[in-house]
């Protein structure tokens, strides 16, 4: 069975490109473009991990994180930050006290294979 990623990133290239890199190696992927359908589509697709970008219409990033972490159902479910923001961790720094700092922040433009390392390092971990 392969794994899932949830792709949640408003530009609709980069989305493409995630898709193709991830599914090109094995991965089974569903794409959102913003924390809202982001939401919605964790019930249908239960992924394994999630690559949320931060800066999007509708719900953010943080606001899909926030409320990913604080549900019982999906709190577990590890992300990777994949943002071209590069003040990134400071719409992180206030929720440190009370909501776990994602997996990895990775800033856009990405290398493919550091990113499919880091796909792979964070499942390992989780499923062992």
């Amino acid at each position: 069975m392969s794994k899932k990623v949830l792709i949640v990133d408003d530009e609709e290239d980069i989305r493409s490109y995630l898709d193709s890199l991830l599914s090109d190696n094995g991965y089974q992927t569903a794409l959102a473009e913003d924390g809202e359908e982001g939401f919605r589509r964790l019930a249908d697709f239960s992924p394994h991990i999630i690559i949320l970008d931060i800066i999007m219409p509708n719900q953010s990033g943080v606001g899909f994180y926030r409320k990913l972490k604080k549900s019982e159902a999906h709190k577990d479910i590890p992300v990777i930050v994949l943002t071209g923001f590069s003040g990134y961790k400071d719409f992180f720094s206030r929720d440190y006290h009370t909501l776990p700092k994602p997996q990895i922040f990775m800033e856009k433009p990405i290398s493919p294979e550091e990113l499919l390392n880091k796909v792979e390092a964070i499942l390992t971990q989780t499923s062992g």
